[in-house]
């Protein structure tokens, strides 16, 4: 007689898994994972967004943040050729600076013993520097200027032991100020002789790194064709005071926007996938093994070979919420790739069409080409339901060889509304949408006093799904498919039960 049997799988919090077999995956990864953010412990439909600032006649292709030492930092969008104040919510006002040709700007702040200073650059246009009132285009008759290079053909700036670096574009060259200044006459560092393999300089970065006897900064310059220089020393124009490191193979970066901070390291974005800087230069040649991106590296090379010449790729650290994106410009709509830093997992965010991210003082915040949005808030996008969808690992349930007889599974959801949820077995490895609908009493508010304690959900608390769903299904590996609205509410998927006849039950 045939003897049915029960077994509980938790959530795939390992993430999406792209790189291993499909037919070899452990449990706790996901060949499809989007709109689900993978806590440690369960799997949690994303956050929303909301309106900031609306309005713009042209994409908003840079959001910055003026940090002073002391009063209210302020937050900055650059569309078409004006730059514009988006530190108060609602519709855009007036440009605080228009002329430009490019709304590309890469930036840095800094504090000297004048002020606090945001500055910006494109490579097009004179460099912007605000100080905290006033906006200011810099060049060698400007108060303050910059002498001994063409200010419009810095693109790019970094901060490096309380020195400024500017990239000059197309070339080898990088340009620095003096020591605690935001003008002077420029000093050049000419990389032409240490890149080895031509191109040009993408962006640097400083890098901080623990030898053991403490933190040190390094300087770090990226070349087009994926070489790194890394440098130690403060003072560029002293040849004993600042020496070169290292050349190392690591990928072409994509984008200037392609490093970020990343712990007590910095991670760079290439056709390689993402690495940290101190796993990544460990060897002469690229180990993938040491990427960041190494469980969904397929995905990432995919969209790096489709998408490679598009303005917007961009790493973003959130560390309010453990977390790293990836933003990707795909033709149709942008994408990102997020981790969680504390767990390495992987998940794909879809929904936010992002030219640019930030991680502001204030929160997380995205433009596409008519807004400014703060992310991670409320569970809608503006006002629109989020949807997800993730396919578990197959499983064989005991026994490879032979097939099983599944007859129900019962997908464990919290959620504090009343969602629209489908599921579905898939089996032997073929993805497939899902058919059965599943069903949800959203959780009712409740009085103190009224009601019998411990049969009662508070309002606004959560409420599981507890019925079975039948399937009906003959295979020898399975796996739930979950499509999920959150029609407003937050979802949480914790784990699935399947019932299923074993292998020597089923001919």
């Amino acid at each position: 007689m045939a003897t049915a049997r029960a077994t509980s799988i938790p959530a795939p919090v390992g993430g999406l898994n792209d790189r291993d077999s499909i037919a070899d995956m452990p449990a706790q990864y996901a060949p499809i994972l989007e709109n689900w953010w993978p806590y440690p412990g369960y799997l949690g439909i994303r956050k929303g967004s909301a309106n900031h600032v609306t309005g713009f006649t042209n994409a908003v292709q840079t959001l910055v943040e003026y940090l002073p030492t002391s009063g209210v930092s302020k937050l900055f969008a650059a569309a078409g050729g004006s730059i514009f104040d988006a530190t108060t919510a609602g519709t855009v006002g007036a440009a605080v600076v228009t002329g430009q040709t490019s709304a590309q700007w890469q930036d840095a702040n800094v504090t000297t013993a004048g002020g606090s200073f945001l500055y910006l650059v494109n490579g097009v246009d004179k460099p912007q520097l605000f100080n905290g009132t006033t906006w200011t285009a810099i060049d060698g008759a400007s108060s303050p200027s910059i002498t001994g290079v063409t200010t419009t053909s810095l693109a790019h700036v970094c901060v490096f032991k309380s020195r400024l670096y500017f990239v000059v574009k197309n070339s080898m060259t990088v340009a620095f100020l003096p020591v605690g200044q935001v003008g002077g006459a420029a000093g050049t560092l000419d990389l032409s002789s240490v890149f080895r393999n031509g191109g040009s300089i993408q962006a640097c970065y400083t890098w901080t790194v623990d030898a053991g006897s403490g933190a040190d900064d390094h300087f770090v310059v990226l070349s087009t064709n994926g070489e790194v220089a890394v440098y130690r020393g403060s003072n560029p124009g002293s040849g004993g005071d600042f020496s070169i490191i290292g050349v190392f193979q690591l990928g072409r970066p994509l984008g200037r926007r392609c490093a970020a901070k990343y712990g007590g390291d910095l991670a760079v974005n290439t056709t390689e996938g993402v690495f940290p800087l101190g796993r990544g230069l460990l060897s002469a040649t690229v180990d993938r093994r040491v990427a960041l991106t190494d469980k969904i590296q397929n995905s990432v090379s995919i969209a790096a070979n489709s998408f490679s010449s598009a303005f917007g790729w961009q790493l973003c650290l959130f560390p309010e919420e453990n977390m790293m994106l990836l933003n990707v410009p795909a033709t149709g709509g942008a994408y990102q790739f997020a981790q969680n830093t504390i767990t390495g997992a992987w998940t794909k965010f879809t929904g936010w069409n992002a030219n640019v991210l930030l991680r502001a003082s204030t929160g997380l915040y995205y433009a596409d080409n008519t807004k400014v949005y703060k992310a991670w808030v409320s569970n809608v996008d503006v006002s629109a339901p989020i949807q997800s969808d993730c396919l578990t690992a197959f499983g064989y349930f005991g026994n490879k060889a032979f097939n099983k007889y599944f007859t129900m599974v019962r997908p464990y959801i919290l959620t504090s509304g009343n969602p629209t949820a489908v599921y579905g077995l898939n089996t032997n490895y073929l993805a497939q949408d899902p058919q059965g609908t599943l069903s949800f009493v959203a959780p009712t508010g409740m009085v103190w006093g009224s009601m019998t304690w411990g049969s009662m959900v508070w309002g606004g608390g959560l409420r599981s799904t507890t019925g079975w769903n039948t399937v009906g299904a003959v295979a020898n590996s399975a796996a739930l498919r979950l499509k999920v609205q959150n029609n407003g509410a937050e979802v949480r998927f914790t784990n699935v039960d399947y019932v299923y006849q074993p292998a020597n039950s089923v001919l």
